[in-house]
């Protein structure tokens, strides 16, 4: 708590999306020892969405990124970065937003993912002229939520995509989510190569049948350290890693510090050993089953009694002092990428603890 307590709570209401500045540096060159400098780190967008974040990476030295929304590319595009990729299938309405962006900015190089033969013709009926996209072929490693078989059902859409006017092939893209399942450290390293691979196998059989690959993009915050050093692997994309949370943390313990919290406040004492917290689910994210967060300054075993939207019912150990109304409690999400969009904007904290400014999420929602 030493490292967490702010001094000016007064100051906010609550519940607050507080962000430490100071943690925040310290991540960002974290993860750039960690792979020694920049130069292989497209860092993803969707963990904070803030352009002001984006601003300290630029600071730092990051100069690539991704995303998953047009909404995010644009506030991206606006901050001054010229290599986005938008790490997600544009299909319908999204077709016209990402065109447009790309006509708004003729000098940024935007690429987008894709899986589809359909949906490839569909983006190159929207380029018109002037405008040029790049493509890349998102691969299915096994996660099983987007992306085209690796192999000979990637190299035919890398051939259409060549062969589609308005659009280039740029590479391949891998996401390999699953292996956040996995808790064993070594079992995920194996799962990562094993996933990586495959996508370093197609891009071998692409580049035979004389396609160029650009840039293979593989890995989140669970798997890039094991695949940033693999031949043929070009960059790393991971999000969490900015902010942290506490659901990476159980798989990798310390390898970051949590930068963002949310602050909360008791706002009922309603049994002896029962408090309410004004964290419900549009304050904490509600996407993952309890415990929701890990409160700093309560015991690790509260029992999670009832969340609704608004309230957070939690339940004591027998022994422990129950907070008063009006206390606070500093909250780690388990996953702060959505809890982060549940906010207008954000805390900011100074490494004395003060709250100094906010900070718009500028890029939340779509």
């Amino acid at each position: 708590m030493d490292d967490y307590h702010i001094v000016d709570t007064h100051k906010m209401p609550t519940p607050a999306l507080v962000v430490y500045r100071h943690i925040v540096e310290e991540n960002i060159r974290r993860i750039g020892e960690i792979l020694g400098g920049y130069g292989g780190l497209r860092a993803h967008i969707k963990t904070h969405k803030m352009s002001r974040v984006v601003r300290m990476e630029m600071e730092a030295g990051i100069d690539k990124f991704k995303c998953a929304t047009p909404k995010e590319a644009a506030r991206l595009a606006a901050a001054g970065i010229t290599d986005i990729l938008i790490a997600y299938p544009v299909v319908g309405a999204a077709v016209e937003r990402v065109v447009s962006l790309r006509r708004s900015y003729p000098g940024i190089d935007l690429r987008v993912t894709a899986d589809d033969a359909g949906a490839l013709v569909a983006l190159s009926d929207a380029c018109d002229d002037d405008i040029t996209l790049g493509v890349m072929v998102d691969l299915n490693t096994g996660m099983d939520r987007t992306g085209a078989p690796p192999g000979e059902a990637a190299l035919a859409l890398a051939k259409t995509i060549a062969d589609l006017p308005g659009l280039t092939f740029d590479g391949l893209h891998v996401y390999d989510g699953h292996v956040g399942g996995v808790p064993d450290p070594e079992i995920r390293r194996q799962t990562a190569l094993e996933s990586v691979e495959k996508a370093v196998a197609t891009r071998r059989l692409i580049e035979k049948e004389g396609v160029g690959v650009k840039t293979l993009v593989a890995s989140g915050s669970p798997g890039f350290e094991f695949t940033a050093g693999v031949p043929g692997v070009d960059e790393v994309s991971p999000g969490t890693w900015v902010f942290w949370d506490n659901g990476y943390n159980t798989l990798n313990p310390g390898r970051f510090r949590f930068a963002a919290l949310v602050l909360s406040s008791v706002i009922s004492t309603p049994g002896p050993d029962l408090i309410t917290l004004d964290a419900g689910s549009k304050a904490v994210a509600p996407d993952t089953p309890e415990p929701h967060f890990r409160a700093l300054n309560l015991p690790e075993n509260v029992e999670f009694v009832l969340r609704n939207e608004e309230h957070q019912v939690l339940r004591l150990p027998p022994g422990t002092p129950r907070p008063a109304v009006g206390d606070l409690c500093y909250l780690v999400p388990y996953h702060i990428c959505t809890t982060v969009n549940l906010y207008d904007e954000a805390c900011i904290i100074n490494d004395h603890g003060a709250f100094v400014e906010t900070w718009p999420v500028d890029a939340r929602g779509h």
